[in-house]
């Protein structure tokens, strides 16, 4: 039967998501659990392939399993053997179709930031410390100027092997806690880095760091070299992966997120 994941883990500890030799993963850790309670080695489907230090709360696996799980069951004997970093959230039967990376119709991811003179050490391993005065009006009118089809070429790495540089950004979105500073983006798929180096070009924008003036200038430049480095990988979490859901819908992107170019598989 076929077995649907949702996943949560803090990516402080680990490689990234893909199954690296002699380098803790999510993948592998995984991969070690589910061949003790399945006897042998399978293989895993996932919505995104996050970049190291990266984390996620709702990212999506799928596997092909000999056994008739109850699901869960599943889902305590494989949190049982999993890091403390990682927890399966649920487990439930997938339909035949369903592919956990193939399928995705949209992904939102948050980046964190803590605004505050003097950083939260409760928040440091999952946000980026920014004391750095900017307009937060300007922050979300320039944010929005990402939203629809571009060309991100500008802000991903020059080796790649996608067919296209062009992503659908679908909305962006700010929420204020005290000094935590959320900044939300979703869309169809994402290039490896996009959604870090979005945020720290549009703050660099906003602070007036760039020798452009707007996020649309920045895109229409095309220029890696423009932005300064993506933002810490620490403040990025995968917030949630939508799915098609009716047999007559058109499949999702094959694309990855920040961090990936690809559905991944061990």
């Amino acid at each position: 039967m076929k077995m649907r994941l949702l996943v949560a883990y803090d990516g402080t500890p680990f490689a990234g998501w893909q199954e690296q030799l002699n380098l803790p993963t999510i993948q592998g850790s995984l991969n070690e659990a589910l061949a003790r309670l399945e006897g042998e080695r399978v293989t895993l489907y996932a919505a995104a392939r996050t970049d190291k230090g990266v984390h996620a709360e709702g990212q999506v696996v799928h596997f092909q399993s000999k056994r008739d799980w109850d699901p869960r069951g599943l889902r305590r004997a494989l949190n049982a053997h999993l890091p403390a970093e990682i927890r399966v959230k649920e487990a439930e039967p997938a339909e035949p179709l369903f592919h956990a990376g193939f399928d995705v119709q949209a992904k939102t991811y948050r980046y964190r930031l803590v605004t505050s003179e003097v950083s939260n050490p409760l928040l440091s391993r999952y946000a980026w410390h920014y004391p750095y005065p900017f307009d937060e009006s300007i922050l979300e009118r320039e944010l929005a100027s990402f939203h629809g089809t571009h060309d991100f070429v500008g802000f991903t790495v020059e080796e790649r092997d996608t067919q296209t540089t062009q992503r659908t950004i679908l909305s962006t979105w700010l929420v204020r806690e005290g000094d935590r500073l959320d900044l939300y983006i979703r869309g169809k798929g994402f290039l490896r880095y996009q959604v870090r180096t979005m945020v720290s070009g549009v703050l660099d924008v906003v602070r007036g760091r760039l020798p452009v003036a707007t996020v649309a200038e920045l895109i229409a430049t095309r220029h890696r070299q423009i932005i300064g480095a993506p933002a810490p990988a620490k403040g990025l979490t995968l917030v949630k992966v939508e799915y098609y859901h009716r047999p007559d819908d058109p499949p999702g992107e094959v694309e990855g997120a920040d961090g990936e170019e690809a559905p991944a598989q061990a």
